[in-house]
């Protein structure tokens, strides 16, 4: 069962007021963060069977977000941008404490800002090719060769569980519309039925003229 996102969910280290920013792009690339974030919670509910939690958490935009592909992407990202997001966006580190791991040299924190920023980017963009199904990334596919030796591009037959929940409750949704026009059906043939006995009765009793005729002849 799918749990609904806290809007006020508190990001670590940080003022659980914030306001989210008002672009939609960037207040999406927010959400995400303080999912990545609370990934130790999610696993620590799943683990331990706390809630029915099925791995899927609802956005406030009522988005569904499928928690285990959110890391999907971490091992696409180059070296610097893997590390400032897993420290930054994953552990919880402020950006000078990540800057003291990473870049002990330097006074600046605004290089492992950005590192983790541009992390964070493409790894809500893998995630979403992943759910729209190209996946692996395309930058990083490479032909195999299939039986004949001939060079052809890997697919995939599994079929993703967020895409395959939707498909089952879109599927039950058309039983149920089918289900209910059997009814409907059953109930005009019903009534179609009963009006065709009613206007068969209706003619048995209705007098025969022509035989009226022959009778007031036949005692004029």
């Amino acid at each position: 069962m799918a749990g609904p996102y806290p809007e006020r969910l508190t990001p670590r280290g940080g003022d659980p007021m914030r306001a989210l920013p008002d672009d939609p792009y960037k207040r999406r690339l927010q959400i995400f963060k303080r999912l990545y974030q609370h990934l130790d919670h999610f696993s620590s509910l799943r683990e331990t069977g706390r809630v029915d939690f099925d791995g899927v958490v609802t956005l406030p935009s009522g988005e569904d977000v499928y928690i285990p592909d959110l890391t999907v992407g971490l091992n696409y990202l180059p070296r610097r941008q893997r590390e400032a997001f897993v420290l930054i966006c994953m552990r919880g580190y402020t950006e000078a404490a990540a800057r003291d791991e990473l870049l002990p040299a330097s006074k600046s924190s605004t290089p492992v800002q950005q590192y983790a920023d541009s992390g964070l980017a493409k790894m809500v963009d893998l995630y979403d090719s992943k759910q729209a199904g190209f996946w692996p990334p395309l930058d990083y596919i490479r032909p195999i060769k299939d039986k004949q030796g001939r060079l052809v591009m890997p697919t995939t037959t599994t079929l993703h569980p967020l895409i395959k929940r939707h498909l089952e409750s879109a599927r039950k949704d058309i039983l149920l519309q089918i289900e209910g026009l059997r009814t409907a059906l059953s109930q005009v043939e019903d009534m179609m039925s009963n009006l065709l006995k009613s206007e068969a009765v209706a003619a048995k009793s209705k007098p025969d003229l022509n035989e009226m005729a022959k009778e007031l002849a036949a005692t004029g």
